[in-house]
């Protein structure tokens, strides 16, 4: 918790009368130990001073504060004096009800930054979210009418940053025009964020609307937009009114087709672009002249103060994008620090090692399906890029164990991601396992068996998020060996996806149990040895020292769990958890014991998935499980 924030807190608190010591020792029940107060000699938690109290609720996450809170009316007061001073709340990893928010956020008039999912919430909401102390608004899930809407502008004065995630299309068309009130009162907007899911890209509507966009914008995504649509955004005449293009320094723009036209209408208006993102989804390969070519692609070199640059494409190839077209690029952007580009099946090793060599800055380097991307343009990779801190290569066929190899004279960097590269085998952990920075590696469908396991177990890395799905040659053994090593991999690992491998038994799960008590995330998705037994304790994990730190937890399609394992849910075990996965195989059963419904109303913290979906659903918003049994 930053000073500042705990300062608040503690000067809020002193300002109040010391409480008076008249609890008793013991709790004597209630939802908020009323009779623990009431007793003779006062409980050792209420003789504490209470700007003790706030200064050590104020540490917490806002969701562990308010479940102190219900434990005595000592913690209440203090809990309710810490949130009150907050001026960071994030409430994304739950959904709050109306009234859970209302306790939250009613007394607080000091949040600057707040992020709530919404999905749970109606337009009353408004009343208690709307304040004019906000800076940052994040709305997740989100389903407002226009009265909502202008509530935060009425009130939001001082907003500079407004992200909004639709919960579903069928609400996008009318969504954009209730943000009218916001771009009139809301003077100070730079950050502009509109995201809706994407459907089926055979169906995909891609209309956001783009009335009335403030002019002082400094970032804005439209997620998703058509890009004739996009095209007004940047006139082709001038004005002596200010325009968006005037201060427009961030745009990001997920499409139907990126073309070379609109690229040149932004490279040509957007004087201080220095970072843009363009994604598309086509329905079939486009034709010209609605494609990007390598015209296009020279555009792009006329930004010299451009710094990030991310190009995608899904379903379908860059075609008409070749060496040459990258090659202009490199030569026009030498002050590149991240790049991201997908789909480009015709660009080889040349023209991503002129990427890789065109600057010493380059910090983030990302290729997604490089058809012809081998371990080639890697090598030397410290020499061109000494900065670089963060290299993700997925489904790169031609890739092997070399580019880990050669990635290991790379000391700073912490992100490694070589998911769908198969090729990649225990060699290339060898090497992986002495990079000191490393924080995250996803090694996705890669050949590697139990002995690479125990390389990364034994090494130096300090490694907190880990992916080993569909490693179908790694077996339980080598979680062993990777969590009960010399190394300190089991001191810092938070989060760790092993789905998809056939081998993973129970004692994989006792061994994380025992092991990564700090573990947050976890996903057993087809792990289809994985029985009650294990979860029970699973579910135990830090009962001895009071801390349980597992937030999210994937058993989608783990299939020798009992008809009744929702069972093991209850309280008092997975007593931190907020995030669930079972699969549509738990919601169509019948007769099980606690029904979804039942341990919702147990746990109403507790978000449970029965659409398969990854950790924490993203942006998607699925109807209230309890009404699908």
């Amino acid at each position: 918790m930053p000073e500042s924030k705990r300062g608040r807190a503690v000067e809020h608190a002193m300002e109040k009368k010391p409480r008076a010591a008249a609890a008793a020792v013991g709790d004597g029940g209630g939802s908020r130990g009323e009779a623990s107060g009431s007793s003779e000699g006062g409980g050792l938690v209420e003789r504490l001073p209470e700007a003790l109290l706030v200064e050590v609720l104020g540490r917490l996450e806002v969701d562990d504060a308010c479940s102190a809170a219900a434990s005595c009316r000592a913690l209440h007061g203090a809990a309710a004096a810490a949130i009150s001073a907050i001026t960071t709340i994030d409430l994304s990893a739950f959904a709050p009800s109306n009234a859970i928010l209302s306790r939250i956020l009613e007394g607080n008039g000091a949040v600057r930054s707040l992020t709530v999912n919404c999905s749970l919430l109606d337009d009353s909401a408004a009343s208690v979210i709307a304040k004019g102390s906000l800076g940052e608004l994040s709305l997740l899930k989100c389903s407002f009418r226009m009265s909502f809407f202008m509530a935060i502008g009425e009130r939001c004065r001082n907003l500079r940053s407004l992200k909004l995630e639709v919960a579903d299309a069928s609400g996008h068309p009318g969504f954009s025009t209730c943000l009218a009130p916001i771009y009139a009162g809301c003077i100070y907007l730079e950050t502009l964020w509109m995201k809706s899911p994407l459907l089926d890209p055979h169906a995909a509507y891609y209309e956001t609307g783009l009335p009335f966009l403030p002019s002082n914008l400094k970032e804005l995504l439209l997620q998703p937009v058509s890009h004739s649509r996009a095209k007004t955004v940047f006139p082709r005449t001038t004005s002596l009114t200010k325009h968006i293009s005037d201060s427009l320094e961030s745009l990001s723009l997920v499409l139907d087709t990126i073309t070379d036209e609109l690229v040149m209408l932004i490279t040509g208006n957007v004087r201080n672009l220095v970072e843009l993102c363009l994604e598309d989804e086509p329905v079939a390969q486009p034709n010209l002249p609605e494609d990007l070519t390598n015209v296009g692609l020279q555009a792009l070199g006329l930004c010299h103060n451009l710094r990030h640059l991310s190009l995608t494409r899904r379903y379908c190839d860059f075609r008409r994008v070749n060496d040459f077209g990258i090659l202009m690029l490199a030569e026009g952007c030498k002050q590149l620090r991240a790049i991201r580009l997908s789909g480009f099946s015709k660009v080889s090793d040349a023209g991503y090692a002129a990427l890789l060599h065109s600057g010493k800055d380059l910090k983030k380097f990302e290729v997604s399906n490089g058809l012809c991307l081998s371990d080639l343009a890697c090598l030397d990779l410290d020499k061109a890029a000494p900065n670089i801190t963060e290299v993700r290569l997925l489904n790169c066929a031609l890739l092997t164990s070399d580019t880990a190899i050669s990635l290991a004279p790379c000391t700073n960097l912490k992100v490694l991601d070589l998911s769908g590269c198969k090729s990649i085998a225990d060699s290339g952990l060898v090497s992986i396992s002495q990079l000191p920075k490393l924080t995250l590696l996803d090694l996705a469908g890669a050949d590697i068996t139990d002995a690479g396991l125990s390389a990364l177990g034994n090494g130096r890395c300090l490694i907190s998020s880990m992916c080993l799905r569909g490693c179908r040659r790694i077996s339980s053994n080598g979680i062993a060996s990777l969590l009960c090593g010399t190394g300190t991999i089991n001191k810092t690992l938070v989060s760790l996806d092993i789905g998809n491998v056939p081998r993973i038994s129970c004692r994989a799960v006792t061994v994380i149990a025992k092991n990564c008590e700090q573990i947050n995330s976890l996903c057993l998705r087809n792990c289809l040895l994985i029985t009650d037994s294990s979860l029970e304790v699973l579910g135990s994990m830090g009962r001895d020292s009071n801390k349980c730190s597992l937030r999210m937890l994937d058993l989608a399609y783990c299939s020798k769990l009992s008809r009744n394992f929702l069972r093991l849910f209850e309280p008092p075990l997975f007593r931190g958890l907020r995030w669930l996965g079972v699969g549509k195989n738990v919601v169509q059963r019948r007769g099980c014991s606690p029904t979804v419904a039942e341990l919702l109303e147990r746990k109403p913290g507790l978000t449970i998935c029965g659409n398969a979906c990854d950790m924490g659903c993203r942006n998607k918003c699925h109807p209230d499980i309890r009404f699908l049994q």
